[in-house]
């Protein structure tokens, strides 16, 4: 019986690819912090040439870069509601609302 890998007859650079838009997306959602580390990591396991993991690397950081600078101003969602908030934490009403 054949066995396959998941990735196995997928173009390297399609991989790759889809790899940077989802680290981009990532960065957006969660943390670019995060973000950065799993493309560190996986490009350091990665079977391909020093130039190549280079690029990758660089063209990777400018997709997280945008994907963090999609995210509402640098501020945490738990920052925002903070601010939203009018009166003191047992009266908490959020602005626009009352």
């Amino acid at each position: 019986m054949l066995h396959m890998t998941p990735l196995e007859g997928t173009p390297l650079k399609a991989v790759l690819t889809a790899m940077v838009v989802v680290l981009g997306l990532f960065a957006w959602i969660l943390s670019p912090v995060l973000a950065l580390l799993v493309l560190i990591g996986m490009a350091g396991l990665l079977p391909i040439e020093r130039r190549a993991r280079t690029s990758l690397v660089i063209i990777g950081c400018l997709s997280i870069g945008l994907g963090a600078a999609l995210a509402t101003g640098d501020l945490p969602i738990s920052q925002i509601a903070a601010l939203k908030l009018q009166g003191s934490p047992y009266q908490a009403a959020i602005s626009g609302m009352v």
